[in-house]
């Protein structure tokens, strides 16, 4: 049985309920306490709880809009006879009349005899105990205080000493049957809840109710799980995302949501998986009746589109909550079920086209943003999507669609925003797939997985389908070991109409103000410290990668695959003797690549788009194992970006707690006013294609040059010799 609280809101309108009205008969409700149903005891246990004094309020920590922290409980011995001891929490629903009916908060039953209390803060039972059911259900052990009123409302903790022990796995009416005529002696604390002034939470949104939780602060709300959309299944697999099926009474939006399906668990961070995943998370500190609208920051994880979670840790929104910011997270579908291209998918589809199930995704959270974010306190007329890696991508399609025009009015890309001449945009989680070759790789796909027809497919197993999906498309020519995964968005004609050449030169991008960057140690680039592991132990080809070159023969070799008749100027302005020199200088023709790359597409991004553009270069490495061997890798700007530190386990010093508050403000002025600059903040100066320079975050706030001309002059000859894509 699970040992960890849970935030959440109790299940059901039973507030409402009217003292005449039957009692509901989901699990957790019951109309009269236990000690009345019971009976008399012949004697009398006393209760007593170091966390509040019989008759007073239950801390908020203790309750639902505090860390639900199970606040403790001691008892007085048992008589000799007694076999166990049985727990029982349960708050009244209507203030001052017990007769309405009651909500269980916990059941703990076959405790031993002998036992003298549950301890504050922890619910692991002794051997042979088990824990009943609640307002949650069996799999939550303590569900505290949550009143949804005003009104103080009295909370029973009862304790019974029985002659007996209770059948193992008993529910409700049974654990009642059960200890009816058995009990030797009894006792019952009361203490009081009621809901606080500052709290938000239930919400109402166009499919029901939800209520949520506080987060670690409890000046925020935290909202999980809620549906945005109908779960992708049977005949709605390789659909667009139908609406949420309406639910009564008051859905608790207390626990993430299922991941996507998606190869393996890493990405998943240990959810489980289920193609019913389609929920998103909301971070607020709005309060009740607050008449001014706060700005929503709409995030899509990363994963090379084929893993990922709007779950992860590093995504915590609380911290940008609490600089004016409302969070938004969700889930999108992945892989083979977020992005397959099919002839017959295209033909069923009415547009003559498929592949983008998973981008279509994105369009209806965002959608869903704009009918109930209000209702969080958002402002549903100014939201940022971020995204990083493949959730850049994201970003950038979503920018390029004109589908999703209206519903955001700035994007923050954290990685990957290339010059459409640059090879590595075919390798790398913004890369796309034109609609033939889509539809040929979905086809063949399909018929090695045994399915002849688009009912076979959707009949077969999520399971089945994910088998093999998690590799590279080898058709792709990108100059380097670099290769991008098979599933991908698609330039459809619909979602996508156009490439990014395309679309750039027709100036059709949708008008936003955008902010884009890259990391010092990614996309070919790693720290110095990795130089010598790397050599002992080489890292092998994986999906968006290029190899890292960290020997002279390596180097050598690459570089005249790469740049063929440019090799011998490329290696004159990077030059090498040796594999530590080697190893250096690809450091430093990687990161000059990314930074003038971002910098040349910015030159056609802001010729379709007057609103402003900002750029950065991300150099802190976040401290932990992997800090000489990764340095400040793909990705690692999240937990300063959101300022998630609190969140993720790591050895953070009070640098990083100032980076993150540094960083975390440029990103929260953003969302807020489309400008990242502010009180306090070094200087971020707007994107200017008439001079090379970015603005640098990290290590150091403030601009930084480009490259130097000649280089960024050997960058400029090199990407005309490419094709555009």
């Amino acid at each position: 049985m699970r040992s960890t609280p849970r935030l959440a809101g109790i299940v059901a309108g039973a507030l409402l309920l009217a003292a005449a009205a039957p009692m509901p008969t989901i699990i957790g409700h019951d109309r009269e306490l236990m000690i009345r149903a019971l009976g008399s005891a012949p004697a009398r246990l006393d209760v007593t709880s170091a966390s509040f004094a019989a008759g007073g309020d239950i801390p908020r920590e203790d309750t639902q809009y505090g860390a639900n922290r199970f606040p403790g409980l001691a008892w007085s011995a048992a008589p000799r006879s007694t076999r166990s001891i049985l727990v029982v929490m349960q708050g009244e629903l209507v203030a001052d009349d017990p007769a309405a009916g009651t909500s269980v908060q916990l059941v703990a039953y076959n405790l031993p005899a002998d036992s003298r209390g549950l301890p504050a803060g922890s619910l692991a039972l002794p051997p042979g105990a088990a824990f009943g059911p609640n307002v949650h259900g069996p799999a939550a052990p303590y569900a505290g205080p949550h009143t949804h009123d005003a009104a103080r409302h009295a909370y029973h903790l009862q304790v019974f000493a029985l002659d007996a022990t209770l059948p193992e796995g008993a529910d409700w009416a049974a654990i009642k049957a059960a200890a009816a005529g058995h009990v030797l002696a009894a006792g019952d604390l009361v203490g009081y809840a009621a809901k606080p002034a500052d709290a938000l939470s239930p919400v109402r949104l166009d499919s029901g109710m939800v209520s949520g939780g506080t987060g670690r602060d409890p000046e925020i709300t935290v909202f999980k799980g809620i549906p945005y959309a109908a779960p992708p299944v049977g005949p709605l697999r390789w659909r667009p995302p139908a609406a949420p099926a309406a639910w009564a009474g008051i859905r608790p939006a207390d626990r993430f949501g299922p991941a996507c399906p998606q190869p393996g668990g890493e990405m998943a961070h240990g959810l489980p998986q289920s193609e019913d995943c389609l929920s998103l998370n909301v971070w607020t500190g709005a309060k009740a009746g607050e008449a001014t609208k706060r700005p929503v920051f709409v995030w899509i994880y990363g994963g090379g589109f084929i893993g990922g979670t709007g779950a992860s840790p590093e995504f915590d929104g609380e911290a940008l909550a609490k600089k004016g910011v409302v969070v938004v997270t969700f889930n999108y579908r992945v892989g083979v079920l977020g992005f397959l291209a099919t002839p017959d998918l295209s033909r069923e589809s009415g547009h003559g086209a498929s592949g983008n199930y998973g981008l279509m995704d994105d369009m209806a959270a965002l959608r869903w943003v704009q009918r109930n974010i209000a209702a969080f306190g958002g402002d549903p007329a100014k939201v940022t999507i971020g995204g990083q890696s493949a959730g850049a991508g994201s970003v950038g399609f979503l920018a390029m669609s004109p589908l999703a025009k209206g519903l955001f009015r700035a994007g923050i890309a954290e990685s990957h925003a290339r010059y459409p001449r640059d090879p590595a945009l075919r390798f790398l989680s913004v890369s796309y797939r034109p609609l033939d070759g889509a539809e040929r790789a979905g086809d063949a796909y399909a018929r090695a997985h045994g399915a002849a027809s688009l009912a076979q497919l959707r009949a077969m197993p999520w399971q089945q389908l994910l088998e093999g999906s998690d590799t590279v498309d080898t058709a792709v020519e990108t100059g380097t070991t670099g290769k991008p995964p098979l599933f991908r968005p698609v330039v459809d004609g619909w979602v996508l109409p156009h490439g990014y050449a395309e679309t750039y030169a027709r100036h059709a991008q949708n008008p936003i103000t955008f902010v884009a960057g890259n990391n010092r140690d990614e996309t070919g680039a790693v720290p110095e410290t990795a130089f010598a592991p790397l050599r002992a132990h080489p890292m092998p080809p994986r999906a968006g990668m290029p190899q890292v070159n960290v020997s002279l023969a390596d180097y050598v070799a690459a570089a005249r695959r790469r740049f063929g008749p440019l090799a011998d100027t490329f290696l004159a302005l990077y030059p090498a003797r040796s594999d530590g020199e080697a190893a250096q200088q690809n450091d430093d023709a990687a990161r000059d690549s990314n930074r003038v790359s971002t910098w040349l597409w910015g030159t056609l991004w802001t010729q379709g788009d007057a609103k402003p553009l900002y750029t950065y270069f991300w150099t802190h490495a976040p401290p932990g194992p992997d800090h000489d061997l990764r340095g400040a890798y793909h990705g690692s700007e999240i937990f300063y970006a959101f300022n998630s530190l609190d969140a993720v386990n790591r050895p953070w010093t009070a640098e990083d707690r100032r980076i993150a508050d540094t960083m975390s403000s440029y990103w929260a002025n953003i969302v807020k006013d489309g400008d990242p600059n502010g009180p306090g903040l070094p200087r971020w100066p707007r994107y200017s294609a008439a001079e090379p320079q970015v603005m640098e975050l990290g290590d150091r706030f403030g601009p930084m040059p480009v490259a130097s001309p000649v280089k960024i002059a050997f960058w400029r000859r090199y990407y005309a010799t490419q094709d555009a894509w």
